[in-house]
């Protein structure tokens, strides 16, 4: 039987094409760039805003920042309202620096000191599929502050509870001198940005961060 070669041709281009569509298909609905305003899911995957689906993932924070290799993520839970310390003291190993982006290690200095650290105890606390949750420095509460409204959108999308305009308390001691050190902690307004100071005694908002490396 004599087989047209033309015929084999229009096969095996419709055969391919449709082979570069779902290849195409596929690659785009896997998400490998980490952006401000992605979401961070239960089983520690990190996916699109727009690849979220709610459906079949649980979503438990919003990515607020990426600097090379290291993501920072908010919860999507607010804990409510904590005072840093039970009394006005300095706590030894916790940064001043309003630029530092410490907030694990001044949480692990809180925890470990002899003083009750309510609002780190109320991180440590903090019941979520991931571990790893922090009380954050003023200087991640200010790069939150920035990308406040594509995370505040993202957050919003994914069910979670909204900013408040209330200040947010950071883990940073104020560090103006050794007598504020011990009275007072760094503060944010987020939508504003306005940074202040807050007694140790005083209640304020409290919501946990997550530091990830992603290589």
């Amino acid at each position: 039987m004599k087989i047209n070669s033309t015929l084999i041709l229009l096969v095996v281009a419709l055969f391919t094409g449709l082979q570069l569509v779902s290849c195409s298909e596929h690659e785009d609905n896997i998400y490998t760039h980490v952006d401000v305003g992605s979401v961070l899911l239960s089983d520690n995957r990190i996916v699109s805003i727009n690849g979220y689906d709610a459906t079949s993932m649980q979503a438990i924070g919003i990515v607020m920042g990426v600097h090379e290799d290291t993501v920072w993520v908010i919860s999507n839970k607010e804990l409510g309202q904590y005072a840093y310390l039970d009394t006005l003291a300095t706590v030894s190993n916790v940064s001043s620096d309003q630029s530092a982006l410490c907030g694990n290690e001044n949480t692990a200095a809180l925890l470990q000191s002899d003083r009750k650290a309510y609002a780190a105890l109320a991180v440590s606390a903090f019941s979520s599929p991931v571990s790893g949750w922090a009380l954050p420095s003023i200087g991640e509460l200010r790069m939150l502050s920035t990308s406040l409204g594509t995370v505040g959108k993202s957050m919003e999308i994914i069910g979670g509870d909204p900013f408040l305009t209330t200040q947010y308390l950071s883990s940073t001691q104020d560090g103006s001198n050794s007598q504020t050190e011990a009275l007072y902690a760094s503060c944010i307004t987020l939508q504003s940005g306005f940074v202040t100071s807050i007694s140790k005694l005083e209640k304020a908002e409290v919501r946990a961060i997550l530091r990830i490396k992603i290589n």
